[in-house]
């Protein structure tokens, strides 16, 4: 690999001291990554946060659930909560930035306000520009109703998680593949995710073909026949993460994989020297 085209700033990791920072955001656009992913919380008032896990440390180091508490409680909350960035600041962020050319993944970990989500990509003239991500299929499948033609990334274990990992989500298990949208109006303050041994079917497949989507799966678990069974049906493969170049190398000559998640900003030093 001689370039980074086909890596994935995952969080912004690296550019800056804290994840889903502005701060990382400005650092990345401006080091010319092409692709960047954040992730979405949505707090009690409906507002989108740019941030991870389910919870955070208040100023007393107690965690908190996000989804309890508005937006404009973050900052009393003190710990962690204020440092968050509004995705409405992010957007700002990037459409403010001369970088014009960079894509986006927008990770949604909650469901339930993807109207919300799109109507702020299109406020900012976005939506040419970003993919939909997540580990919620309710997610995508109401996104897709609202912006079909925006591509979509299901993000999945392709084996079976361990106890660590279940130990914090909630673990579904697809039937022949199939991912199906379970009618959940709202999927707000949880981690969950599917486990789905072999390529997706059935009419989430369908959505990622109709949209020339992908799907995120851990570099642990990634496999070649798995990533050769995706693209014969014309979906793309991203794996997470990577911290060196030796790793990342190996996967390219061995695994075919189209996008890389890089969780340390040396990697694109060194690819760029």
């Amino acid at each position: 690999m001689s370039n980074i085209d086909h890596l994935i700033s995952h969080r912004f990791r690296g550019f800056a001291p804290r994840e889903n920072s502005l701060e990382g955001l400005r650092a990345a656009l401006a080091f010319g990554v092409k692709h960047l992913e954040f992730d979405i919380r949505v707090a009690a008032c409906g507002t989108p946060m740019i941030y991870h896990d389910e919870s955070a440390k208040d100023g007393r180091g107690k965690k908190r659930h996000l989804a309890d508490y508005t937006a404009e409680q973050f900052q009393e909350l003190g710990g962690e909560f204020p440092h968050f960035a509004t995705f409405e600041d992010l957007l700002k962020t990037i459409a403010g930035s001369g970088n014009k050319t960079a894509r986006f993944l927008v990770d949604i970990k909650d469901a339930g306000f993807e109207v919300e989500i799109a109507s702020l990509v299109r406020l900012y003239r976005l939506h040419d520009r970003v993919a939909y991500v997540s580990w919620v299929p309710e997610a995508l499948y109401a996104m897709h109703e609202i912006e079909p033609n925006i591509p979509l990334c299901l993000s999945h274990w392709c084996k079976s998680p361990g106890p660590l990992v279940r130990s914090v989500h909630k673990v579904f298990k697809a039937k022949n593949g199939a991912v199906p949208n379970s009618g959940r109006n709202y999927v707000h303050g949880e981690r969950s995710g599917w486990f789905v041994d072999g390529p997706v079917t059935g009419t989430m497949r369908d959505m990622l073909v109709k949209t020339k989507g992908s799907v995120c799966v851990p570099v642990g678990m990634v496999t070649r026949k798995l990533v050769d069974a995706y693209h014969a049906l014309g979906i793309e493969v991203s794996t997470f993460s990577y911290t060196d170049t030796k790793k990342l190398d190996a996967h390219q000559d061995k695994m075919n994989v189209d996008l890389y998640f890089i969780d340390n900003k040396t990697v694109f030093d060194e690819l760029t020297d």
